[in-house]
């Protein structure tokens, strides 16, 4: 305990050193501030020095005593989730700016270095156990991902856990007794979050079913809170989601096993309204130094922006293997290079061209599967490229085999819609949706369709899309929903009052709203004046109400729908209406598709136009 004695004789100047920072610059209204919320923050390891240390989850211990410091001298109140609890239920209310300080994967340094420190500020914390790793006490291996890291790391004793219990400052939750780890979840193999990944057997070439995978979480579920229960004479009311990953399936199993409280890796603050079964938290990485801290605890002051590209199944798929990964491999090269913030990925197979799934890149009850790819793509994009993965699916456009019992009132040979209005209709878009969401990992759902301008269907159809969104809920969360819209109509005045009324809806209704902007194909003589004059329309449809962070302009890059070929902008001509936008005033933008085979657009072009870096906003 020398290191916790010397941190003592310094603790003074951290906290003098804190107040400097904390005032260093102007703050902006603090969202932790507002009556009934708090955020929470997601620690794991704490080191003494965490310098050439692989695990970028790991934290410094002079880097937390430092953040503790500046936390107990700027008006933060680290509370309990005791305290969370009986303000929900009409008790005392938190204090202005409440902290919940969680813990991950029970390292035995919480004993050596937090712990001490907490008890030195009296501040309570929650930790997060892993009960196959306390009885073996040591692990060689951490999976995150698709990566691995070889790990020194060692565990506490449950006598030591039974101590800090004892304290009354840490509370003990679960964080399953063997679902940390990552199951084989497709035919390539990709390894993914055990509690809610399908077990693919490559033996069979079957997936886990439904009951099966029911019945295996609950099991670890309820084996781990009997041996903490056992162990430390407290029954966990809490579940830490391995990973992050949950659904709406797992929520209802850890209430029914009395676990109503749930925390998941959704950041953003807790306020008063948002649910306890899924807990936002900041998850703190790569050791931050104090500024960088003091930042993320703030919050952001302005929106992030969002770069999108989207891209189609049907570039990347083959029918050998070997060139099927060689076009994968291609795709996240290029957008390694790119780094948007997201990919829409279409998820529908479209050979011909109009706009219809005529076949799907998962398995499902319904369309054939052209190849089992979806789920191979949209990880390893979210773990090689860090983006955000949205699978592209239409509302209404299937064209259902000839031998389905409905085909015959599906589309045709010209193009036509599901009809929403029948109920089996409804109830086979709906298990195509779920069958996604059930076979696949990712972290939202584009709703595309071509346009209609039909008001009533309009509204019919964004009823359904929440119900479709609810049903990937079940086994897909959290889940951020998008729609596409095209913008024909916002620079018709005749067409304003309708347009007005579903861009509205949509962002009302909808995470992101997708402009599809396309000013050369719709002959202007003048693309960037047509930009300005669509961002110019958006702002006075929006107004003050903060919709336009949701509007995403989308800019098109072939004309396949149009001409059945491909004929694609040149890649300058694109970087040239991004930077419209830009100095227009738009704060998101991308475009589709990307033909990532054939560097259309030319990546050296359209590079600099994407990245945040060169033009953060």
């Amino acid at each position: 305990m020398r290191w916790f004695n010397r941190l003592l004789l310094v603790l003074p100047m951290l906290a003098s050193h804190a107040a400097t920072a904390a005032t260093s610059g102007a703050a902006a209204s603090d969202p932790a501030a507002t009556p009934g919320a708090f955020i929470a923050l997601c620690y794991h390891e704490v080191r003494d020095d965490v310098r050439g240390y692989a695990d970028p989850y790991a934290v410094d211990a002079a880097e937390l005593a430092a953040q503790f410091a500046w936390l107990h001298g700027n008006g933060y109140t680290p509370v309990s989730l005791g305290q969370i609890v009986q303000a929900r239920q009409g008790g005392k209310p938190l204090p202005a700016k409440a902290v919940l300080l969680t813990f991950d994967d029970s390292y035995f340094s919480f004993y050596t270095r937090v712990y001490p420190l907490l008890r030195e500020y009296h501040f309570p914390a929650v930790l997060a156990v892993v009960g196959a790793w306390i009885d073996t006490r040591r692990i060689e291996t951490i999976w995150y991902g698709e990566k691995s890291t070889i790990t020194d790391a060692s565990f506490p004793t449950w006598g030591e856990l039974r101590e800090m219990a004892a304290s009354g400052l840490v509370e003990i939750a679960s964080h399953s007794y063997d679902l940390h780890r990552g199951v084989p979840a497709n035919p390539q193999g990709n390894l993914q979050p055990a509690a809610t990944a399908r077990i693919f057997d490559a033996a069979t070439g079957a997936y886990e079913d439904d009951a099966s995978w029911r019945a295996r979480v609950r099991a670890d579920l309820a084996r781990n809170m009997r041996v903490i229960e056992r162990e430390t004479g407290h029954r966990p009311r809490t579940i830490v989601w391995p990973y992050g990953s949950y659904n709406e399936e797992l929520v209802r199993m850890a209430e029914e096993l009395d676990m109503p409280i749930a925390l998941t890796l959704e950041d953003g603050v807790n306020t008063a309204n948002l649910p306890l079964t899924a807990v936002r938290r900041t998850l703190i990485v790569h050791n931050p130094a104090l500024a960088d801290f003091i930042a993320v605890v703030r919050g952001q002051q302005y929106p992030e922006p969002v770069r999108v590209v989207q891209v189609a199944l049907d570039d990347v798929y083959d029918q050998d293997p070997a060139q099927q990964e060689h076009n994968l491999s291609a795709l996240l090269d290029r957008i390694e290079v790119l780094k948007p913030t997201h990919v829409y990925l279409k998820a529908f197979a479209d050979t011909d061209g109009d706009g219809v799934a005529d076949a799907l890149y998962f398995p499902n009850r319904h369309l054939p599967m052209r190849a089992d790819l979806f789920n191979r793509v949209a990880w390893q994009l979210v773990t090689r490229d860090d983006v955000k993965v949205s699978a592209v699916l239409p509302v209404t456009a299937f064209r259902l085999p000839q031998q389905h019992p409905l085909a015959e009132r599906g589309p045709g040979a010209d193009f036509q819609r599901l009809p929403l209005f029948e109920p089996e209709m409804r109830t086979l878009v709906s298990e195509i949706y779920e069958d996604l969401a059930r076979y696949a990992s990712f972290d939202g759902i584009t709703f595309y369709d071509e346009p209609h301008h039909e008001p009533q269907r309009d509204e019919l159809e964004i009823e359904f899309t929440q119900q479709l969104a609810a049903r990937v809920r079940m086994f897909r969360a959290p889940l951020s929903t998008a729609r596409n819209l095209v913008v024909e109509a916002a620079l018709n005045p005749e067409g304003e009052k309708r347009f007005a009324r579903t861009l509205a809806a949509f962002a009302e209704d909808y995470d992101q709203v997708a402009l599809m902007a396309m000013p050369v194909l719709e002959g202007a003589t003048d693309p960037d004046a047509r930009l300005a004059a669509l961002i110019a329309r958006v702002e006075r449809m929006t107004g003050e109400s903060g919709a336009r962070r949701k509007v995403v302009f989308m800019l098109h890059n072939q004309q396949k729908y149009y001409s059945r070929a491909p004929q694609n902008l040149p890649g300058e001509v694109l970087a040239r209406q991004m930077r419209a936008l830009q100095l227009g005033g738009a704060l998101n933008f991308g475009y589709y598709t990307d033909d990532f085979l054939h560097d259309r657009p030319s990546l050296a072009r359209i590079a600099p136009a994407m990245s945040l870096r060169i033009y953060p906003r």
